[in-house]
């Protein structure tokens, strides 16, 4: 019989078939062989033997431990202080993996409290990821380091022990040598290696889920017993469902950390964003960039702009400016190689990106100068790099690096996506900035191509332009409407006095102030009087929009001859705001009536003659100056009267600067409102040629 047994039955009268007379007073002393024990046991022994024949799962009761057997036989031993340990230690094992979260921790309770349990000499516990054909070892126990590292993945293959149990789903036994050699020829070998006969392999799993496998070895061979099996399968079942369990908590746990991760990359996004719409130079928002990807996403980072045949670096950045310092020093006695593959020269040229989660030291060695040079490189410690094109329409701007250095973390592919993004955004910015110079520059360049280079020297009379669009911050390219111009008659000895206001903004009303522009100086060089300059103006701005009126503007116009009393101006106004004539400290206005320019084909207009004794001064502007918007409401006509009283006795470039910077303050220093004044004064010396700023 098995070693420790008492008896063994057959039959569903638990016939005894074989009987150790040492363990039969556990049985009573009517037992014998040939007799049934039904009616000679306790019934709580006859229940247990009956359920054991039943549900062919052992079963203690009485002191006496049964075990199913083949041929509906059983097998009757006598509970002992093995079976009470290992009752203890399943429910220790039990207790400490319900606490363990980890695969690792789990693996680890398995090969060390598991085999002490079992008596193993060496144990090794082993996981099977979702959809893989590989057990990659979670912890192993009295297995020497050569073997471990040469076993710390083993592919699923049938004709192994292990693969063969994972496989099937059942356990694999062997108790000896001999059954090594017999069922696994090839492994015996390694099977029976160091000291080892005896091996168990059995399946972690729960439902139809393969999670990995558990292997038990012992030094001398072992008959597994029923109780034995029952044991070990029992125990990888407990370690499956704790390896189940964390395969759900790890799930979960990286879902969540993948949720934050995404809503922390969003949120940072939104910020680079923000920054990079910031009214800053292009260089200071790349650098504001640079800044903050090192305080969330990288320990390293740096900017490349492409710029001509050029690709420059604009800025490199670390939370520790001594770094910084340290690599600017470095990059001075070495200067970087502009072809040195994967770098941000190369990524800005081609516009591929380049993923190293590693930075290998070869490519450190490759790209040194000398010993020394790859001593500083090495210093620096880069661990892992990433760098992306900055990629819009289809063209690359430059480059944007971020190195992995001290923190030890290091970038996988799936950070491409994000890093891209952030490029993106940056990229766009740059290409909008771009856009907007280059709008800018044009509506510059326009705006200047509707205003006098410089007003003419007029003798005896002063002559001072001004035009300043609305705040950059406010109307971001603009080409406004407004107009002031002086021109020479010289055949009839007069000057030509302008200032214009078209509606809107913008190309259409730059179009319609050229027109405005040129048609008063083709009409006063055919000599025609200041109403009849503007009824011509009114006609052409008219068939200019084929008579739809979508497009009007006010037009103060006047013609002035200068005596040596001072100077003569007769004004027409065609809806614009009335004019004004310092005189000392008193201010008068000059209303004339007239309509709007471009509105009506036949257009009222009145003539009014100005006298200008020397130190006088007239004042014409546009709208912009008397309906500009402050904290105290509007600027007005009284506001611009009482300023220009205070004004007396300045010249006409102080009075035209005076009433610019008093609208300008009015609306704490930000135009919103493009504003154009003229001012004219009697003077008796001849003044020099003024050139006005533009803007």
């Amino acid at each position: 019989m098995v070693p420790g047994a008492v008896a063994v039955t057959s039959g569903a009268d638990h016939v005894v078939e074989a009987l150790d007379p040492r363990g039969a007073p556990l049985l009573g002393s009517a037992v014998a062989v040939g007799r049934p024990l039904r009616g000679t046991v306790v019934p709580e022994l006859l229940d247990a033997l009956d359920t054991a024949r039943r549900t062919g799962e052992p079963i203690g009761a009485a002191g006496v431990r049964c075990s199913p057997l083949g041929d509906a036989g059983l097998l009757l031993r006598a509970e002992d202080d093995r079976d009470r340990a290992r009752a203890a230690g399943f429910q220790q094992l039990t207790e400490q993996l319900s606490s363990a979260a980890t695969p690792e921790e789990i693996g680890r309770l398995t090969a060390t409290t598991a085999a002490a349990l079992i008596g193993a000499d060496a144990c090794a516990a082993y996981r099977r990821g979702e959809g893989s054909d590989v057990l990659e070892v979670l912890h192993h126990n009295g297995v020497p380091g050569r073997t471990a590292d040469r076993y710390a993945r083993v592919p699923l293959r049938r004709g192994r022990p292990m693969s063969d149990a994972v496989l099937t789903g059942e356990p694999v036994w062997l108790e000896d040598a001999a059954q090594w050699r017999a069922r696994y020829p090839e492994m015996a070998p390694v099977g029976v290696s160091e000291g080892h006969e005896a091996c168990a392999c059995l399946p972690l799993r729960v439902d139809d889920r393969d999670l990995g496998a558990v292997v038990f070895r012992f030094h001398r061979p072992r008959a597994f017993d029923p109780d034995d099996r029952e044991f070990l399968v029992a125990v990888a079942a407990l370690c499956a469902q704790a390896l189940d369990r964390a395969r759900l908590y790890t799930a979960e746990h990286q879902a969540r950390a993948a949720a934050e991760r995404e809503r922390d990359r969003m949120a940072f996004l939104a910020q680079a964003s923000r920054l990079m719409e910031a009214p800053l130079s292009v260089e200071e928002r790349l650098r504001q960039l640079a800044d903050l990807a090192v305080k969330g996403v990288a320990d390293w980072s740096a900017v490349h702009l492409v710029r001509g045949s050029r690709v420059e670096k604009v800025t490199v950045a670390h939370l520790d400016p001594a770094k910084v310092e340290f690599v600017e020093r470095l990059e001075q006695r070495y200067p970087p190689n502009p072809d040195a593959p994967g770098g941000a020269v190369e990524v800005a040229r081609t516009g591929v990106p380049v993923v190293m989660h590693e930075v290998p030291d070869e490519l450190l060695v490759e790209n040194a100068v000398d010993e020394t040079h790859l001593e500083l490189i090495r210093a620096i410690g880069m661990r892992s790099a990433i760098v992306v094109p900055l990629l819009v329409r289809g063209r690359s701007l430059g480059a944007l690096t971020l190195v992995q250095a001290e923190s030890g973390e290091h970038f996988v592919d799936e950070d491409l996506t994000f890093v891209g993004q952030l490029a993106a955004t940056a990229a766009l910015a740059l290409d909008n900035a771009a856009l907007y110079e280059q709008q800018r520059l044009i509506a510059r360049t326009l705006q200047n191509a509707l205003l006098p280079h410089a007003l003419p020297m007029v003798p005896g009379v002063a002559c001072a332009g001004r035009y300043r669009p609305p705040s950059p911050d406010l109307a971001d390219v603009y080409v406004g409407g407004d107009l002031y111009d002086v021109h020479e008659d010289a055949e009839r000895g007069r000057w030509a006095l302008t200032v214009a206001d078209v509606c809107g903004k913008g190309p259409e009303a730059a179009a319609l102030t050229a027109l405005i522009r040129h048609t008063v100086h083709a009409e006063v060089g055919h000599g025609l009087a200041p109403a009849e300059v503007v009824r011509r103006v009114n006609a052409a701005v008219l068939r200019h929009h084929g008579g739809a009126r979508s497009r009007f503007a006010t037009l103060a116009h006047a013609a002035m001859t200068v005596h040596p009393e001072g100077a003569t101006i007769r004004l027409v106004n065609g809806g614009h705001p009335p004019g004004l004539v310092l005189r000392g400290d008193r201010v008068e206005w000059v209303d004339v009536p007239g309509r709007l320019v471009g509105v009506f084909p036949d257009v009222d207009l009145a003539e009014t003659e100005v006298r200008l004794a020397p130190g006088d001064a007239l004042l014409l502007y546009t709208d912009g100056v008397v309906e500009a918007r402050g904290p105290e409401g509007w600027f007005g006509d009284d506001r611009l009267a009482d300023l220009l009283a205070s004004l007396a006795g300045a010249s006409a470039d102080r009075i035209a600067d005076g009433v610019l910077a008093a609208v300008s303050e009015f609306q704490g220093g930000r135009l919103r409102d493009d504003v154009a004044l003229l001012v004219v004064r009697s003077e008796p010396t001849r003044p020099a040629a003024y050139r006005p700023g533009t803007e």
